[in-house]
């Protein structure tokens, strides 16, 4: 029965299980995927997505072959715990069917505008009224300087910095009204609001991380960017982008084709906080962390303050009671997503600014995480 599957052309493959053993689909993400990024392995990602949204399962299936070879080309992880890019099915009334397309997340991003070479690290945090510290400067003294708080106040700004190879650095501020101007005026959130989904939304669910990604878009004008990142920025459907990914699973050398007409009717993934929702660590601790908080509407701007189990704790395994409390929360950090099956290459390409920080801050925690690591990428 599975050589059968394996060879029926892919235009007769009927749901998106039979994609996992069909040979012309491991062809298809073959012709497309970056380097570091195996079919196989994209199929024991992909098959862990389907486990986990099962509307996948009632995807046209050439729509979502195409997602998954988007997110190939990139070289970037679907639906996983690092958080990179999501498959997300969406009812099409107008052609009856469920499509898929791809959201990147904000962490993709960051991963992907790595990979210019000419930036050391770059990330994102949210200023709230109540941190403990905020500078802005703008001119010939530019400075931003940020030290987060309990971050139960007002939110004011939201901000993306970039550290060069060269030692330069490039920054961007961008107040909270912009940041509710940009959401509003957004296709996917005018959508969300036509159709009475505002709740379904990652600006109402995840609003914090929304809210870095926004700054990380607008810091890209900025950026010497990367071939991926710029067709990230093309694609990603959180600004309303549509492509007609079975028309790229069928002819990738045309490339994806954005669609035009009017919004699809659809229902997103629902995504927890540990798949990726959560504030990039800053090597250098200018961008503060930053909770989400599923509950809080969007309009609201006193968020619940953090559960006690949510703070870093000292009283791990193996950690050294001295250990800076950021450290620490690397470490539980990275020991979670390993649990979650997230691959050790990509912790280490992830966190590796980081990790080089312990390195010379807390050489025995470094050598805690590493010894982790390199026992789970045995394994992998």
């Amino acid at each position: 029965m599975n050589t059968q599957i394996a060879k029926i052309p892919l235009r007769q493959v009927q749901d998106v299980k039979t994609l996992l053993h069909n040979d012309q689909a491991r062809q298809q993400l073959a012709a497309v995927a970056a380097k570091h990024m195996s079919p196989e392995r994209l199929m024991r990602v992909t098959a862990n997505a389907i486990r986990t949204t099962p509307k996948l399962q009632e995807a046209d299936p050439l729509s979502f072959l195409g997602a998954l070879m988007q997110c190939a080309a990139l070289g970037l992880e679907a639906n996983t715990v690092l958080g990179h890019a999501y498959l997300v099915p969406f009812k099409n009334n107008r052609k009856g069917i469920t499509e898929v397309q791809v959201i990147i997340g904000y962490k993709g991003f960051i991963d992907l505008a790595r990979r210019s070479g000419h930036i050391t690290s770059i990330s994102a945090g949210i200023h709230y009224s109540d941190d403990e510290l905020w500078e802005h400067e703008e001119g010939t003294e530019a400075r931003l300087r940020h030290r987060p708080g309990p971050q139960e106040g007002e939110k004011l700004h939201a901000y993306a910095i970039a550290k060069f190879t060269d030692g330069g650095h490039a920054y961007v501020v961008l107040p909270w009204a912009r940041v509710m101007k940009i959401r509003d005026g957004s296709q996917n959130w005018q959508s969300a609001v036509k159709f009475g989904k505002t709740k379904q939304s990652p600006w109402y669910t995840h609003e914090d991380a929304m809210a870095s990604k926004t700054a990380i878009r607008a810091l890209a004008k900025y950026l010497p960017l990367s071939v991926e990142m710029a067709d990230a920025i093309t694609i990603d459907h959180d600004e309303g982008t549509r492509v007609d990914y079975a028309a790229f699973a069928q002819s990738p050398e045309d490339g994806p084709q954005v669609e035009e007409g009017e919004e699809i009717d659809g229902e997103a993934i629902e995504v927890d906080e540990g798949d990726g929702h959560q504030q990039d660590a800053d090597p250098k601790g200018t961008a503060g962390e930053s909770e989400e908080k599923p509950k809080q509407k969007p309009s609201e701007r006193k968020p619940e303050a953090k559960k006690e189990q949510d703070k870093p704790k000292n009283d791990d395994a193996g950690i050294p009671p001295a250990s800076d409390p950021k450290f620490v929360k690397l470490f539980q950090d990275i020991e979670a997503e390993l649990t979650d099956g997230a691959p050790a290459r990509g912790i280490l390409r992830f966190h590796e600014a980081a990790l080089a920080e312990v390195e010379k801050e807390d050489p025995d925690l470094h050598g805690q995480i590493m010894s982790m690591i390199r026992e789970a990428e045995a394994n992998d």
